[in-house]
């Protein structure tokens, strides 16, 4: 495909499944028909197909529930669907400087540009020594305390991204930990409480001190959270280099081509610089928490799947040594474990928000121009038809003959995203959840808590409602290393 921006960039929440079925009316709006001769929307909701139009104050939101209209619109019409809604919110709660949450355009493309150097698929291999660190925290962790599994993975990711980004070796109770948890916190709030101040803006204007304006402090608290997500491990990196004690990182590597520009542009340049490395920072570590979660609930409901990995891995790797990346390959039910992770419950089920930049048909169908579209992930990764038993975790289901099946759709060219704004970190983030979930499965059994009596307590998926679903009780299982000769190999990488 051409485009202004190469291969890559022309590529770039609530669970449920909306049903498809057929519609008399097009989803049309009233203001793209002024003679009338369209029927009008009256219903809040319609259903087109794999399209579902909502009407809610005033807004268009049209649900793409389908994977072949998702590739349709959002891939082979990327331009058209690579804008953002616009949300006071973003820049009222200090976001501005993400390009996530940006509109299409020159700001958006020089941050994108930028990130993309350092995570494109021959980048990430200069990455390789702090996803190992972290993984070697992991495993280290999870041999002291099991208990702490969620402390431990937390951590673990903490570390490999903060490491490959800023050069940073953050310790358990860093403080860094904290401020990205209050952080990601904001995001939530953020997409929560949008509504209220696009309608109302002159509210965020009030003193805080008054009665009732509790959201308005919130607002402050998440303003210097997203500040000192940008600004800290920057300054912290650029201390660090200055002094000479830098280490190699991708913050180091923006910071040196700075370095050999003119003056004028220097700050500028900067600025675009520490977005992009704020927004790896801040976008990295949830989601893959969050899809790490499924891995551990999976593993402990099935534990059949379990032993077949570990088999794989035994037969190819051996224990005398790590999984590493160039053994995939060479492990393809490992490798269809990851991807059956990413699509048993999809950590981002409604993906982010695009906007149709101008009207569009689709189908016979009209939508119009400024609508919100949004992928409903979840109902795509459940399709029956696609995947039989969705609920069921099978690895199998993405073989063939023991192999990759290419006519199955791979859940990454979905839960990532797509077109335009598809993930820029995806390549990064598939590899650490590889080299995690391979690590535990060779050196860990992880089977159901037992109750007083000795009886299995199986966890359940239950997913919370948010831009990014996390589970409840997630780390309630058993994580116990498979031999003592387990426990020696981790002590000798430690």
């Amino acid at each position: 495909m051409q485009n202004d921006m190469g291969e890559e960039e022309a590529s770039a929440t609530t669970s449920g499944t909306f049903a498809a079925s057929s519609c008399r009316e097009p989803l049309r709006h009233p203001e793209d028909d002024p003679v009338g001769r369209v029927p009008r929307l009256e219903q809040e909701v319609r259903v087109a197909g794999d399209l579902v139009c909502l009407q809610a104050l005033g807004q268009t939101v049209i649900v793409v529930g389908g994977a072949q209209a998702a590739m349709d619109l959002l891939e082979k019409r990327s331009v058209n669907y690579a804008d953002r809604p616009v949300l006071k919110l973003v820049h009222a709660t200090g976001w501005g400087w993400s390009f996530v949450f940006a509109q299409y355009g020159q700001w958006w493309r020089d941050r994108r540009r930028v990130f993309w150097q350092h995570f494109r698929p021959d980048a990430i291999q200069k990455y390789r020594e702090h996803q190992q660190d972290g993984v070697r925290r992991f495993l280290s962790g999870l041999t002291r305390s099991p208990d702490k599994l969620s402390e431990h993975l937390r951590y673990a990711l903490t570390a490999i991204v903060l490491g490959s980004i800023y050069g940073m070796d953050v310790t358990e109770d860093d403080p860094n930990i904290a401020i990205f948890e209050k952080g990601l916190e904001s995001v939530e709030f953020l997409i929560a409480n949008s509504t209220w101040l696009e309608y109302f803006p002159a509210l965020q204007r009030l003193p805080t001190w008054l009665p009732g304006t509790a959201v308005l402090r919130r607002i402050a608290e998440i303003r210097e959270a997203a500040s000192s997500i940008r600004n800290t491990p920057w300054n912290y990196c650029k201390d660090a280099l200055q002094t000479g004690n830098g280490r190699d990182c991708i913050a180091y590597s923006m910071m040196e081509r700075i370095s050999h520009t003119e003056d004028e542009v220097t700050a500028a340049q900067e600025d675009v610089a520490k977005d992009a490395a704020g927004v790896a920072y801040s976008a990295a570590i949830d989601t893959q928490y969050a899809s790490l979660q499924r891995f551990f609930v999976a593993m402990s409901l099935y534990p059949d799947v379990q032993k077949l990995a570990q088999a794989e891995l035994d037969g190819v790797v051996g224990r005398s040594r790590m999984p590493e990346p160039e053994d995939r390959d060479r492990l393809p039910y490992v490798d269809a474990l990851v991807k059956e992770t990413l699509r048993w419950y999809p950590a981002v089920p409604m993906g982010v928000a695009r906007r149709a930049m101008e009207s569009d048909e689709y189908g016979g169908y009209l939508i119009p121009g400024g609508a919100t579209v949004m992928v409903n992930a979840w109902a795509i990764m459940h399709d029956e038809k696609m995947y039989p038993e969705p609920e069921r975790f099978s690895p199998e289901r993405h073989l063939k003959v023991g192999e990759g099946d290419p006519e199955v759709l791979d859940p990454t060219s979905v839960v990532f995203g797509m077109g335009r704004r598809i993930c820029p970190g995806r390549y990064f983030a598939d590899t650490t959840m590889f080299l995690l979930i391979a690590s535990v499965l060779h050196l860990f059994d992880i089977s159901p808590r037992l109750d007083d009596h000795g009886r299995p307590i199986l966890t359940e998926a239950r997913p919370v409602t948010g831009v990014i679903s996390h589970l409840e009780d997630w780390w309630h299982c058993t994580v116990k290393p498979r031999s003592s000769q387990t426990e020696k190999l981790v002590r000798d990488m430690i």
